[in-house]
């Protein structure tokens, strides 16, 4: 079995937590320290983290400890304070053990071995005094803690000798993250790249011969049922040394999950503690899903009972970011609520929304629900922040709002990075500055082409700019594009099964299926009587100074009209093209001769007009304050045979304040155009803030 580029030091192995400023020894607050084992004046601590009423003297309570990662070198028992914290609260007795190291303590990973055998054992030995089922004890750790944790329980041995040995240090189930099980050539097995010399530098970091040491070659009958939570792009420690672990455990009759995370890194399961926005997301992401896994493999083993309580959906495609506690307390405890979509062809259409309503129907059968379809065909997310007041707020105060634009503002917008933030920004940063409480779910639909950019391995700019913002939102997320893309072709799905762009009844009960997926991770734990509704954080700076956050649509009279425009229906039944219903019956903003002109005064820093375009679509001349004259193209691919909503920003930066905008229809127009009409429905601007 050969890994490719493997990169396999040991002094690597350390979290990405591990590297962090972290202070030690650390100090958990509400856990408590005890001393388990003293080595000459070395007093070695473990925290412990109680469930809440849990009583000492009366309580049996399954129990775990986790060993910190760090090449056995150093590392810091603060890298499992959330898994301890998260499992004390589902009724476990959870603790995290210092050992010592080579930088603290001048030792090699022999010695590790011992310490963390040792803190097992003094679990056991004091199970009664601290509430805990002596048969229940597991042994947790990532990376070489994943070493030393998982040696507790196959190396034989390298026992303390001041200790009661008649008591047991192996565990009762094991919990690795990332485990160095692999650190001595074996049999049959090889790694390109990694040679004699390399094992030799591992051997002279062991102790004792790393032989003795090495969890898989010690994989007997009788082991205790074990997890394994590893990233397939691991460079440090290779997944292929996992696998055959797990093949080697099962081959010998006992029980080993091996979870494999696509994409993941050496310490993915961290919580990532640096500046880009992007992993710490994801790694949050991860570290939830690790947590998840867990809960249900104790959960699989009696220990827990229950529910899990993390708010996470076990995929790479959907990303729970917090909970949904304000929309649940509106629907399970006040019984009403007002659920939004807002979008384009994909929302308007019969397919993912009625799926979803019917859901929340269904889920919460006693609740009276406004819905309100805010859906308009070929429309973008620019399009959708000046939109926004009217079609969605207006309504009223919306308790959860779904999202989507990543298909149109990348096939009938053409936007730029810049473009997609501004709009799908704008109406994020509208919806919680108007409603804090606001719940959102946002999921990036999928066409051919993005498919075809997803499997050149290349990155969508519309669902990627989005996604940056739900990242710095908090927002939660469906990567549909990705989920469609790994399903075709992981052979399970087909573009044709799917429906296309606009999805048939299997692509919209996926696209539901994935929505609701997230309430129901964003609602589980949550009692009705319990939850009260908590204001979403609001970052202090935009993504995008430029993001149309104050959108609205002015009103047509906010215009003084000059020769060739008219404020009125136009005869429709006269003009060439295919139109659609909802924009035949309403008064707007038309002329068809070019020298037609318009002036608009506004407050704001920026402006553009929300225009149906048509085979005739022209171009409009503009000044803004008496400025240089410029040009905008009404005409669009789409417009040739249809009257194509659209909307065409004339300037997105200027300085706040007021402005005058003046407007002709041009003398020229598109070479596919049929004349010179202009069809207004709406001025989009950004309305400075007041």
């Amino acid at each position: 079995m050969f890994v490719r580029n493997f990169v396999f030091s040991m002094v690597m192995l350390s979290s990405c937590i591990s590297s962090a400023q972290v202070a030690y020894p650390p100090d958990f607050d509400g856990a408590e320290a005890v001393v388990y084992k003293q080595v000459g004046d070395v007093q070695l601590k473990m925290w412990i983290f109680s469930p809440e009423g849990h009583n000492a003297i009366t309580d049996s309570r399954p129990a775990i400890v986790f060993f910190f990662g760090g090449g056995w070198k150093a590392g810091n028992p603060s890298q499992f304070e959330r898994h301890c914290r998260y499992l004390a609260s589902r009724g476990m007795v959870a603790a995290t053990a210092d050992y010592r190291v080579l930088s603290r303590h001048n030792v090699q990973a022999n010695a590790c071995v011992e310490d963390c055998k040792s803190a097992v054992r003094w679990l056991r030995q004091n199970a009664a005094d601290l509430g805990i089922d002596k048969s229940r004890i597991a042994a947790a750790g990532g990376s070489a803690g994943g070493h030393t944790a998982c040696c507790t329980a196959l190396i034989e041995g390298l026992d303390s000798a001041s200790e009661d040995l008649s008591v047991s240090s192996a565990p009762n189930a094991l919990a690795l993250f990332n485990p160095a099980v692999m650190i001595a050539p074996l049999a049959g097995f090889s790694i390109e790249g990694f040679d004699q010399e390399k094992f030799a530098d591992i051997a002279s970091r062991t102790g004792i011969p790393p032989e003795q040491i090495c969890p898989i070659h010690h994989v007997r009958s009788g082991m205790p049922p074990a997890i394994i939570f590893h990233g397939i792009a691991d460079t440090t420690v290779p997944y292929a040394t996992v696998e055959e672990f797990s093949r080697r455990m099962a081959n010998a009759g006992n029980r080993c999950e091996l979870n494999g995370f696509p994409e993941a890194p050496h310490g993915f399961f961290n919580e990532s503690r640096g500046k880009d926005e992007q992993r710490k997301d994801r790694s949050e992401q991860w570290c939830k899903r690790t947590i998840l896994k867990l809960d249900l493999f104790l959960q699989s083993l009696g220990w827990l009972e229950g529910d899990a309580t993390v708010h996470v959906v076990d995929s790479d495609n959907v990303a729970v970011r917090g909970d949904f506690s304000n929309s649940f307390h509106k629907f399970a405890a006040e019984k009403k609520g007002h659920v939004a979509f807002l979008g384009g062809s994909i929302t308007e259409m019969d397919g993912y929304r009625p799926r979803v309503t019917a859901w929340l129907q269904q889920r919460f059968p006693e609740t009276a629900f406004k819905f309100t379809n805010a859906g308009i065909a070929s429309t973008c997310s620019n399009t959708g922040a000046f939109r926004f007041q009217r079609d969605v707020l207006s309504g009223g105060d919306v308790d959860l709002l779904f999202v989507e634009f990543a298909v149109n503002d990348d096939q009938d917008a053409f936007h730029t990075p810049d473009g997609c933030i501004q709009g799908m920004e704008g109406i994020v940063r509208h919806a919680l500055t108007e409603n804090p409480n606001m719940d959102i779910v946002m999921t990036h639909f999928v066409n051919p082409g993005m498919l075809e950019t997803l499997n050149a391995g290349k990155t969508i700019v519309s669902a990627t700019q989005h996604e940056r913002v739900a990242q710095h939102y908090g927002i939660s997320s469906v990567y549909l594009s990705k989920e469609v893309a790994d399903r075709i072709n992981a052979g399970t799905l087909t573009w044709q099964d799917f429906g296309g762009t606009h999805p048939g009844p299997i692509g919209n009960q996926l696209a539901a299926d994935l929505a609701t997926s997230v309430l129901d991770a964003g609602w589980q734990g949550l009692s009705a009587k319990d939850v009260a509704p908590v204001a979403h954080d609001l970052p202090a700076k935009l993504l995008l100074p430029t993001s149309f956050a104050h959108g609205t649509l002015l009103p047509l009279e906010n215009a003084k009209i000059g020769n060739g425009f008219n404020l009125s229906v136009p005869a429709w039944q006269s003009i060439e093209g295919s139109k659609r219903e909802r924009f035949l019956n309403v008064p707007i903003l038309h002329a068809e001769q070019a020298g037609s002109k318009l002036q608009l005064e506004f407050s704001g820093t920026a402006v553009g007009v929300f225009v149906v375009a048509g085979p005739d679509a022209g171009q409009l001349t503009y000044e803004i304050d008496g400025g240089e004259s410029q040009t905008a193209e009404l005409f669009h691919r789409y417009s040739e045979g249809l009257h194509y909503p659209r909307t065409v920003m004339l300037a997105r930066d200027l300085p706040a304040g007021r402005h005058v905008l003046t407007v002709t229809v041009a003398e020229t127009h598109h070479e596919t155009s049929k004349g010179h009409s202009a069809r207004i429905l709406g001025f989009a601007v950004n309305e400075a803030v007041k």
